[in-house]
């Protein structure tokens, strides 16, 4: 989460009278998300900065803290209903995760049709949290993109945990073998995906023009996966602007009652091997070399 903290602490130092924390669950899931987002709210802090995991289970809860006059940015996760049915938060910065999904498949589309990747006959979208809406809607954009050319892709849920997730995705692999691509719906799953389509000889290295793994943000995993030429692409979604602008939004609205009237989207920026290593350079000054 370097990102989000080293961009806090940007804003830190530009607005040194502001006090901002950062607070996160030990443990990934949306119960664990709520609960310290109660404790948030319990604070009274004169403003939240929240993604939107899941709108049904947060809408009560932020409308209920949006009433009691604390105001709300959404980041990093919208709530994509239409505005009169959303949380009313000020206004959202982040990525569009259809938008990434889409992006990332006419890209696939593109360098398919220029002869330089094998064309898509089916693809595996693979989701590691059933409940995290902006990973079924980058699924959901990736399926638009295939619809174009004729080609079906399946959602599977995988979960979080390693060995199960990888017994999964060999189990499907196995029994729908007309699948040659993988869109990874987060980072940590990638290398996953690759180990188990490599173990079942699927030839995942893109020099070998086998199975074709597409991942997603501006991570190590992604990056060096397309410098090893085993993904073929993923994407940023702008994450420093998505710690940095909702505390400085929230800032002008406690001194000014002023904030954007429309959304403000961060990505997706496709990344491949044109431009990887400006990525790799760039995210190691966020995180380090390590």
């Amino acid at each position: 989460m370097n990102w989000l903290t080293t961009s806090m602490k940007t804003f830190g130092e530009r607005y040194p009278e502001v006090k901002t924390e950062y607070l996160s669950p030990n443990e990934y899931s949306l119960q664990s998300f709520i609960a310290i987002l109660n404790q948030a709210i319990a604070t009274r802090p004169d403003g939240i900065a929240v993604p939107i995991l899941n709108n049904k289970a947060l809408h009560p809860i932020l409308d209920k803290t949006i009433s009691s006059g604390i105001p709300v940015v959404a980041f990093n996760i919208a709530d994509t209903r239409p505005p009169d049915q959303r949380i009313r938060y000020l206004t959202y910065v982040g990525g569009d995760e259809y938008l990434t999904g889409m992006k990332l498949g006419e890209y696939v589309i593109e360098q398919a049709n220029a002869g330089k990747i094998p064309k898509p006959t089916k693809m595996m979208c693979a989701n590691h949290d059933a409940t995290h809406q902006g990973l079924k809607a980058r699924c959901q954009g990736m399926t638009y993109a295939m619809k174009k050319i004729g080609v079906s892709v399946d959602e599977l849920v995988i979960g979080a945990d390693p060995a199960r997730a990888r017994s999964i995705m060999q189990s499907y692999l196995s029994t729908n073998k007309d699948v040659n691509y993988i869109f990874t719906l987060g980072t940590l799953s990638c290398p996953w995906a690759y180990s188990v389509a490599d173990q079942m000889g699927l030839k995942p290295k893109l020099s070998d023009k086998g199975m074709t793994i597409v991942s997603v943000d501006d991570s190590p995993n992604s990056l060096e996966g397309i410098k090893e030429g085993k993904i073929l692409a993923s994407h940023s979604q702008g994450f420093w602007l998505q710690g940095y602008l909702p505390m400085e939004i929230l800032y002008f609205n406690k001194k000014m009652g002023m904030y954007p009237l429309n959304d403000i989207i961060t990505g997706p920026i496709v990344i491949n091997a044109s431009n990887v290593d400006q990525w790799i350079k760039f995210v190691k000054n966020i995180i380090g070399e390590e």
